[in-house]
């Protein structure tokens, strides 16, 4: 019975594709990334939708996001009611959390909000940005609910199969300085940012709600304190409320600006001290290997910290929100359930081969094979969820400045010295510029809203930059990007 039990669950390993990157191409990648499993693949449509926004095709890539949008919301529904998924939880307590439905790490809910209102601003689409970030507020509310009952469920269980560990600072050999970071233990969770709710402070004093800005740029000054930005923008909203923004003829711009990728996670495996049951010794403290999450190194940041305006004007960045950080909270934060989840599952599959071993002497040489089949079973079904979103930006950073309605040049140096250049048309009362950049590409998009408001694209650029547009080729140009 054990060993069919060991050779079934062999059968049924799951394992993490690779997920396909842009490095190469991003066409080849969106080839290579197929077609989504089923209409619940989040992270089909998340991966695809941001591969279609560095292709510049953002329309395209809202429609895919909104897609990963509608699974998340589903998730939402059943945190609110756990039910149904009885299933799945059986199938990661005996083979590994991989075949768990993938409903995103908490940070990734979130910034799916963010990468929407992003769009949404991106097309000139203010109340729809204003709708996404009332619901990103909801969502951090459902998260935290969520993430309260699930760290309460996950000790409850432990201490009944008498596990003692309940954190990744118990598992001997664990990278515990990845996680035990200065800047992962300063975070709060793993899903609120400074970023995001500097965003939405930005939206809501566009529109003219100066109560809900207030609330957004508070929360960001929470999270980032010290950040003279994040401070400029509150003391001054109450005059800008009252006069409808800056004064006139100027243009409020916000300089969005996203660089590097997101951090991969990787699979270690590492004992963990276990009460294993046996039918002829009672229960056995054994060091059982259990395959655990991990990232890497704290790595550099690879943020700009300035953006050039006309070749004149420097405009001071401040990065407030790193991926790298915030997917560390999230394994820490995530790791009570997965060493409750492990746990059941080793003790099972423990349970399971000291039955075999108890048996094997009455078999021989052919017992001594069957123990090593299973223990080879178990070792090859016992890998971490290392799932995550790879395409997305790895850090956010905001500018702010009042400049002239009109055209001007934009100028930004990436992480590697290449200086990308794009000329952008500011018309309206607020803008925000968009740019992502990294070792190969800038794409900048600008909007404005308010008196005149307009929207203007660029596409993505190659690395040597180009020479500013002049002149009826410049104007043909704003045109044709305008009809899109």
């Amino acid at each position: 019975m054990a060993v069919a039990l060991s050779i079934a669950m062999l059968g049924g390993c799951a394992t993490v594709s690779e997920v396909p990157t842009s490095s190469s191409g991003v066409d080849e990648a969106i080839v290579k990334l197929g077609k989504p499993s089923s209409d619940t693949d989040l992270l089909h449509f998340m991966e695809k939708g941001e591969l279609l926004r560095r292709k510049g095709n953002e329309e395209e890539a809202r429609e895919t996001l909104l897609k990963a949008d509608a699974v998340v919301r589903l998730w939402e529904d059943h945190a609110r009611n756990p039910v149904g998924r009885v299933a799945e939880t059986a199938g990661s307590l005996f083979l590994n959390d991989q075949v768990r439905t993938y409903e995103g790490r908490d940070y990734e809910k979130v910034l799916l909000s963010n990468r929407l209102t992003a769009s949404h601003l991106a097309m000139g689409e203010w109340d729809k940005a204003r709708t996404e970030v009332k619901k990103m507020h909801e969502r951090e509310a459902i998260i935290a609910e969520f993430r309260a009952k699930d760290l309460e469920k996950a000790k409850a269980e432990a201490a009944e199969k008498g596990v003692k560990a309940t954190s990744f600072r118990e598992i001997d050999g664990y990278p515990v300085e990845t996680l035990d970071h200065p800047e992962v233990n300063a975070l709060k969770n793993s899903y609120e940012s400074a970023y995001s709710n500097y965003i939405a402070g930005f939206v809501y004093e566009a529109l003219g709600e100066g109560g809900l800005a207030a609330a957004g740029y508070r929360k960001a000054i929470e999270m980032r304190p010290g950040e003279p930005l994040l401070a400029a923008a509150l003391d001054g909203l109450d005059a800008r409320i009252s006069r409808g923004g800056v004064k006139a003829g100027m243009v409020d711009t916000l300089f969005m600006v996203e660089a590097g990728t997101a951090p991969q996670l990787q699979s270690v495996q590492l004992p963990l001290l276990l009460p294993i049951p046996s039918s002829t010794t009672g229960i056995n403290i054994i060091a059982t290997p259990i395959s655990w999450p991990t990232v890497g190194p704290v790595r550099p940041t690879e943020s700009p910290r300035f953006v050039n305006v006309n070749d004149t004007q420097n405009i001071n960045l401040a990065l407030l929100t790193n991926l790298d950080i915030m997917i560390r909270k999230s394994i820490a934060d995530e790791m009570p359930g997965i060493i409750a989840r492990s746990s059941i599952r080793a003790i099972t599959r423990g349970a399971a081969q000291q039955a075999i071993d108890d048996n094997s002497g009455q078999f021989g040489a052919f017992g001594s094979i069957i123990s090593l089949v299973s223990k080879g079973a178990a070792l090859a079904l016992e890998q971490a969820d290392i799932r995550s979103w790879r395409n997305v930006p790895g850090e956010y950073s905001v500018g702010r400045a009042a400049l002239p309605v009109g055209k001007h040049k934009i100028s930004i140096t990436d992480s590697v010295g290449n200086l990308h250049t794009q000329e952008v048309d500011l018309k309206g009362r607020y803008a925000v510029v968009l740019l992502n950049v990294n070792r190969n590409e800038i794409r900048l998009a600008s909007n404005g809203y308010g008196d005149n408001a307009s929207i203007a694209e660029v596409k993505p650029q190659p690395v040597i930059a180009p020479e500013p547009l002049k002149g009826k080729k410049s104007k043909k140009v704003a045109k044709k990007s305008a009809q899109k």
